[in-house]
């Protein structure tokens, strides 16, 4: 059962009807006699406002209650009394049917704010506390506020108001939406007195959802836990360091990362509540109430209230000079206790917060304070505007973006996260703001049919709240104003479909606006947008400025801007190019203004540059004799190479060749294995050297650890011979490039910079190695004085040499220079470029032009140079851009396979069951690589045609071509899909296809190669054993397919120890290698 208990001076009556008839105070808490009830007895007071000498009550059902000094009428009750009224009251209030949400008291005045957003005020108003005319000395009864509608929320001082307004209205069982414009009236810290309401104009833009007043001043805070503070500041209330008084708000960016939810005010000190339950406190302490014991008279900035650190308070409350804080249900007090406020039965001071002896279950619900239960603005967000449209609430939906879009404050308090970080505005580099619920919220609008109208709206309120007002450069100093910026690019006028109407109407609108934002504000926004994790955000509003550029200018300046993406479709450039390098005519050829053509034509002219020069190479090859055309060399440059020696081999190869013969056409053959190069051998050639040449195990190239992308290592190379691997490599890269191979060349875009004679940034850094790059954008970002003491930087680099740490200097006498404000940005620029293209000796420089000469010795074309280096880098390596769907349409079906066919179908089936990686996997076991040429997967030609039911799927990766058994069943199809495609190098893949055709039932497989170590072990422990000495030198001679099978493995594969010379019908007689080898052993 609820209990209402007060304590303190009652002399006036203010604490209701007494058990001991003319007490002066009461120093123990005791049961406030003739409270309201309910119907089971219980307390059913809800909030509790005390004034000087009198106190107001609100009940559940939104009925007031007064009782105390009446003398200003401040009780309400129709009528002046001089004498003490001790006993509960109904206030006199004539609005049948309004109920009342929140009140609040002053000296001589009351306060309440209805459920409709009316305001209403009574008793005295000698000092404007009623905001009535002056010739209005007091009133009797509650007389509504008329300057105010849509009042959410009241604060008093004692003589003085502030609340927070809203222009909206409420939408049934959703929210207000307030736009948090404070108004202040009553007397101020000046002596003036204002008997009308007057906006707190400073606060323009600011989502307030707190507001407090102290005797002489005023709290607000924002939704993101900034607090402000003005008035009377003699004993440092307001917390900014001193003591003078300040006319308008002032930040206390010392609170700014506190998260701090609620604030209470006291005659001169003031405490605030963060939303993790610490209590700060600021002001007088002369008698103890900031609970800061004898330490100090006063605190002139916020302190922690260190006795109750490490305790979680949920509420806070404070008189003239003491202060309340309910942690786990107990009340703590400290302050003045003349007339036993604190409740401990004493009138002794209290200057640390101490329990109330027997009192442990006070409620935290907000129902004492000198202001009550205050109604909190919410704001806007993806999930409301979503279930009024899936509800076809249309004008509430209108209404709401009205009330939202009207008011700066609104649209700033909008779209925050929802959990802590929406107090993160106090880190400079985060907004509070969640990018994705502004999306979703303005794609659900987007998508609405009614697009038009809901897009009318938003504009019309934009103009109003922002585009067309007039605000001054110091309205912007604050962050929480600038989230509008971060929010508008997302509104789907702003972006779609751009006209030179949404240039005129919103994007010169939205640009006078960042014009016209100070430095401060501007490098705000810089942060902001440059620390998005998703950059779709930051690419949507840049895109859509510059299409609105597009349409006000004529001259177009990005290079892409010129390409003619026609031509690849309506014109042969192919041929058009073929003619001009041949022919050399004067007629005009397109080919003559490469500029024009965009990254997949480029690629197409550099491949037609590869075939003539193929061409010529191969005509030089043959002679004419007695009519016939016979080759005096070979018309291609083939290469012999054991697989297990790819790299030796692949580098010996290179080294010898003549320039001529690296531009014949490439021909693989690798030992051992029958296959005849078409194409397949080549890509899985080049697919094999990249990933061993690229590993660390050679010295060349190191792999970061974040981004996985592989760079120059700059050691020291040791001889000629080795300083020639890295121009061998870009003649290897130009070999795939000049023979038409995707590789997988996992470098950053830098490499392709270079390759391009461009210079290399910051963002080259960032994305080979997120973490260095972030340190040296940190770096930039950094505006403080103390710069140097906390950076403590010199001209200089390490690098990590062999496990030593080597300095080297970015300029002359660098060891001396420190880094400062004024020359960082020299700095990064110096770092970056001697850490991607110096290197420790100039090592990275001598590798890089080394790699760069071996591949223009082969890619040497007039084309290049008009390349970009993300269209060069798809050239190479291909993209990613998987459209699964596309790829679907662009296979084709041989024999009776056709698109309707129970195997295809069964076929597609499984396809899509695979995962993104095993896609992958397939399109590297169909066509030789995992990644996408240029033109997408419209260039990649695949054909089906049917096998033999019982076989796994084979692909012939030189024609693009898949085998696939004619069978129905998808979970078999899907369960031998991912066997072929786990197996696609050399003649596993045959091998396990027999196994299959023989019955075997496999349980799994996989590739392995032995540690040579653990050989060693395994070969000392058997060795001389009959048949495992054997077994162990096969097992250390290569890579290992190990299967886990039922069935008769050994007479499927033929055993080499009986049978010499195999079976005819085995599988190591079909494969036809003569040093195959296979143990087939059963192992339980």
């Amino acid at each position: 059962m609820r209990e209402l208990l007060a304590c303190g001076l009652c002399a006036e009556g203010q604490l209701g009807e007494q058990i001991e008839l003319r007490k002066a105070d009461v120093r123990i808490p005791e049961r406030v006699v003739g409270a309201p009830m309910d119907l089971r007895n219980s307390c059913s007071v809800s909030a509790v406002a005390i004034g000087e000498r009198h106190t107001i009550l609100l009940d559940e059902d939104g009925k007031m209650w007064s009782c105390g000094a009446n003398d200003e009428c401040q009780c309400g009750l129709g009528h002046a009394n001089c004498e003490a009224r001790p006993f509960i009251q109904p206030v006199r209030f004539h609005h049948v049917g309004t109920k009342i949400i929140q009140i609040a008291a002053g000296r001589a005045h009351s306060l309440a704010v209805a459920e409709d957003g009316r305001l209403f005020a009574w008793g005295s108003n000698s000092r404007g506390a009623l905001a009535q005319s002056s010739k209005v000395k007091s009133e009797h009864e509650p007389t509504r506020v008329r300057q105010l509608t849509e009042v959410i929320q009241v604060a008093s001082g004692s003589d003085h108001c502030i609340a927070i307004c809203d222009n909206s209205v409420a939408f049934d069982d959703y929210c207000n939406f307030a736009d948090g414009r404070v108004f202040v009236w009553g007397e101020q810290q000046d002596g003036k007195i204002l008997h009308e309401p007057a906006e707190v104009a400073e606060l323009l833009g600011i989502p307030i959802t707190r507001v407090a007043a102290g005797e002489r001043h005023c709290i607000a805070i924002s939704i993101s836990g900034s607090v402000w503070s003005w008035g009377q500041n003699d004993h440092g209330q307001l917390g900014t360091g001193d003591i003078r008084p300040r006319a308008s708000p002032y930040l206390l960016a010392s609170v700014s990362r506190m998260k701090v939810v609620e604030a209470a005010c006291g005659n001169s000190h003031t405490i605030l509540l963060t939303n993790d339950g610490r209590l700060f406190a600021f002001g007088s302490n002369f008698q103890g109430q900031i609970g800061c014991g004898n330490k100090v008279e006063r605190h002139l900035t916020p302190i922690a209230v260190s006795e109750l650190m490490g305790s979680h308070v949920t509420r806070i409350a404070v008189g003239g000079n003491h202060s309340i804080a309910v942690v786990n249900g107990r009340a703590f007090t400290f302050g003045v206790n003349y007339n036993g406020q604190l409740g401990n039965g004493s009138d002794d001071l209290q200057k640390n917060p101490k329990p109330i002896y027997g009192l442990d279950k006070v409620s935290s619900e907000p129902i004492s304070g000198p202001n009550s239960a205050m109604k909190a603005p919410k704001f806007l967000s993806s999930t409301i505007v979503k279930k009024l449209l899936e509800e076809h609430e249309k004008l509430d939906l209108i209404g709401l973006i009205e009330a939202v879009f009207q008011s700066l404050s609104c649209i700033n308090g909008s779209f925050l996260y929802a959990n802590e970080k929406r107090f993160l505005t106090g880190d400079e580099s985060h907004s509070g703001v969640d990018m994705d619920n502004v999306m979703t919220m303005f794609q659900a609008l987007a998508d609405s049919p009614d697009k038009n109208q809901y897009g009318e709206i938003i504009l019309e309120m934009l103009r109003m709240s922002l585009l067309e007002l007039e605000i001054s450069e110091v309205h912007w100093q604050w962050v929480e104003t600038l989230r509008v910026f971060l929010i508008m690019p997302w509104f789907h006028l702003f972006t779609d479909n751009v006209k030179q109407s949404t240039v005129v109407n919103l994007h010169i609108p939205y640009a006078i606006k960042l014009h016209s934002l100070g430095k401060a504000s501007v490098d705000q926004l810089t942060k902001w947008f440059g620390s998005l994790t998703e950059m779709r955000h930051f690419n949507r509003m840049v895109a859509s400025l510059l299409e609105g550029v597009r349409c006000m200018q004529k001259k177009i300046i990005p290079v892409d801007r010129f390409y003619i993406k026609e031509l690849n479709e309506n014109y042969d450039l192919k041929m058009d190019y073929a003619e001009f390098v041949m022919t050399q005519p004067q007629k005009v050829m397109w080919a003559k203004y490469p500029f024009l053509m965009d990254g997949l034509a480029k690629s197409d002219l550099i491949y037609v540059e590869t075939i003539l020069r193929q061409h010529q190479q191969v005509s030089a090859s043959m002679i004419n004799f007695l009519g016939m055309q016979l080759f005096t060399e070979q018309p291609y440059y083939e290469m012999h190479i054991r697989r297990d020696y790819i790299v030796r081999d692949t580098m010996s190869y290179i080294r010898h060749a003549q320039a001529n013969d690296l531009r014949k056409p490439l021909k693989i053959t690798i030992a051992n294995e029958e296959a005849d190069d078409a194409g397949g051998v080549k890509k899985e050639f080049f697919m094999l050297i990249f990933q061993k040449i690229l590993q660390n195990d050679y010295g060349m190239f190191t792999e970061n650890e974040q981004s996985h992308l592989t760079w120059f290592s700059g050691l020291s190379l040791i001889d000629e011979e080795e300083e020639g691997s890295f121009q061998m490599l870009g003649k290897l890269c130009g070999l795939a490039v000049y023979n038409r191979v995707i590789v997988n060349l996992p470098f950053p875009l830098a490499l392709y910079k270079l390759i391009l004679n461009e210079p290399v940034t910051l963002e080259d850094l960032k994305e080979l190695s997120p973490t260095e790059g972030k340190s040296l954008q940190d770096l930039l970002d950094y505006e403080q004085s103390d710069f140097e003491d906390v950076f403590f930087l010199t001209f200089t680099i390490n690098y990590n040499i062999f496990g030593a740490v080597e300095e080297v200097e970015l300029k002359p006498s660098g060891v001396t220079l420190p880094v400062h404000q004024n020359n960082k940005q020299e700095y990064v620029e110096l770092y970056v470029q001697h850490r991607l293209t110096v290197g420790f000796h100039d090592e990275i420089k001598k590798q890089i032009e080394s790699f760069c000469t071996g591949f223009r010795f082969l890619v040497n074309s007039r084309v290049l140079g008009f390349f970009q280096p993300i269209e060069l880098m798809e050239m190479i390596v291909g993209n990613e851009n998987y459209e699964w769907s596309e790829f679907r349409k662009v296979v084709e079906y041989k024999g009776e396979y056709h698109e309707k066919h129970p195997a295809i179908q069964a076929f597609w089936k499984a396809f899509f069951e695979l995962t993104d990686d095993e896609k992958k996997m397939f399109l590297q076991f169909l066509s030789g690589s995992s990644r996408l040429p240029v033109a997408g997967m419209s260039a990649i030609r695949c054909y089906i045609q049917p096998t033999a039911p019982e076989t796994l799927p084979v692909a012939h990766t030189c024609f693009n071509l898949l085998d696939l058994p004619n069978i129905e069943d998808d979970k078999e199809l899907l369960r031998r899909l991912r066997i072929s495609i786990q197996h696609n190098e050399g003649f596993t893949l045959r091998v396990l296809t027999e196994l299959e055709v023989r019955g075997v039932e496999f349980e799994g497989s996989k590739m392995l190669k032995m540690d040579r170590g653990q050989a060693v072990r395994l070969y000392e422990c058997h060795k001389g054993k009959f048949f495992y000495d054997r077994l162990i030198r096969h097992m250390c001679s290569g890579p290992i397919l190990a299967i886990a099978a039922k069935g008769d493995v050994r007479s499927a594969l033929g055993s080499s120890r009986l049978l010499p010379l195999a079976s005819p019908y085995s599988i190591r007689q079909m494969v036809a290698i003569s040093d195959f080898r296979n143990v087939a052993h059963n192992s339980g």
